[in-house]
């Protein structure tokens, strides 16, 4: 592997690992005695400075080059990440968490240009790849090392302990861009996956709309679903860590190891659902949000007495409910729209991907406040108010997913 891509690439994995923060939640919340309902604003400044900056990141990966936007991005994250682990104050992480934000849409817009750009035609594929596996792994380790390092280390060595590799992937990417020997290819792709999002989502491309017209009502259908899936997941990724580390009082390494099921599953099954999209399997997107759905109903219904194989089964079906769901809806999202607009798509799906989870983080914490104070008014104990909570956000969770389901059952040139 070259050292382009090995930059890129670990700069993918650095940003991916931000799904170790999740697992710090409590410790988060205990440090600066915030509510597990305000906590929510960790995953929001973060996730919607990356919304906000992902299109205006990729203009200037293209007017300045993406090896000086990787840089710079990089450069970013590594000054953000040391900010949040050293901030005093809950402002002052949040406002971090922003910088943070900016240097991850950077980062996201400019490797896959930084990797194509700096490989021969003939392996372009096989670059991407390696960058889409770096992502998946930071997802499926985040929780594993946050798990591990957070009981001796403490939350804030989810930030310190990445900046080191920041400046390692900073240095790597020193030469990123410059053309291979041979000849430069015309057009180079371009992947910008949302941060937690889990593996690539690059599947086969279909030709387009029938006779190069865009099926409006199909590609609003295809976007809409995966909003709604995205946002009934992030449930998973804001509520459970609680369940694990407070309610269920397992050590951080197992709650982490706990956790990855969701994480792992969803990689496993993506190249599955890539798979099965390239061979024109209807309704697979659709079957997958009834897992995905099944799987969020079930971890609504773990108890203080599930067992790790209960725990593991449901956080697992729902990520593999996800995973399996998200190239075919690419695939669906790209088919909708004729031959010249398959760029647009893509950066929708990933905006998509991106809001869903900003959708996610308010609707789930207002629901499960609402249900949380309702009980305790009703005189219930704050242990069984939180339980009752728990699940009935993920009850709703679950129904939106069941919602994104039959919009997905509206394929395109149906």
């Amino acid at each position: 592997m070259c050292r382009p891509v090995r930059g890129a690439a670990l700069a993918a994995l650095t940003v991916m690992l931000d799904s170790a923060v999740n697992i710090a939640f409590p410790a988060i919340s205990a440090a600066f005695r915030v509510p597990a309902t305000s906590i929510q604003w960790v995953a929001l400044a973060y996730v919607g400075a990356f919304a906000v900056g992902l299109l205006p990141a990729g203009r200037l990966a293209d007017r300045a080059g993406p090896g000086w936007a990787l840089r710079a991005g990089l450069a970013i994250t590594a000054g953000a990440q040391l900010a949040c682990g050293l901030a005093p104050a809950w402002p002052g992480l949040l406002a971090a968490r922003v910088v943070q934000g900016v240097g991850a849409a950077l980062v996201m817009a400019a490797a896959p240009a930084a990797v194509t750009r700096g490989v021969a035609a003939d392996r372009r594929a096989r670059a991407l790849g390696r960058l889409g596996l770096a992502a998946s792994l930071g997802v499926v380790l985040g929780p594993l090392l946050g798990g591990a390092l957070l009981a001796p280390l403490g939350w804030r060595v989810v930030y310190l302990g990445r900046v080191p590799l920041a400046l390692g992937a900073l240095w790597l990417a020193r030469g990123a861009a410059r053309p291979p020997a041979g000849p430069r290819p015309a057009v180079a792709e371009s992947l910008a996956p949302a941060p937690e999002a889990g593996p690539g989502t690059l599947g086969a491309a279909p030709a387009g709309g029938a006779a190069g017209r865009a099926d409006r009502w199909g590609f609003v259908a295809a976007n809409a679903a995966h909003l709604l899936a995205a946002a009934a997941l992030f449930a998973v990724w804001l509520l459970v860590p609680y369940y694990l580390l407070e309610r269920r009082g397992y050590p951080a390494p197992v709650g982490g190891l706990l956790f990855t099921a969701g994480p792992l599953a969803w990689a496993v099954a993506t190249p599955l659902g890539g798979r099965a999209a390239g061979r024109g399997l209807g309704g697979l997107a659709s079957a997958a949000l009834v897992a995905e759905a099944a799987g969020l109903w079930l971890t609504g219904r773990l108890s203080d007495a599930a067992s790790p194989a209960m725990i593991v089964a449901a956080l697992g079906l729902a990520g593999l409910g996800y995973g399996l769901f998200a190239v075919p809806n690419m695939h669906d999202v790209l088919g909708a729209l004729p031959r010249g607009r398959q760029g647009v798509g893509g950066s929708v799906v990933a905006l998509m991907r991106t809001a869903g989870i900003l959708v996610g983080a308010n609707a789930t914490t207002a629901v499960y406040a609402a249900r949380l104070a309702s009980h305790l008014r009703a005189g219930g104990s704050p242990l069984d108010a939180r339980a009752a909570a728990f699940a009935e956000a993920f009850t709703a969770a679950a129904a939106v997913a069941a919602l994104a389901a039959l919009l997905a059952l509206r394929r395109p040139g149906r």
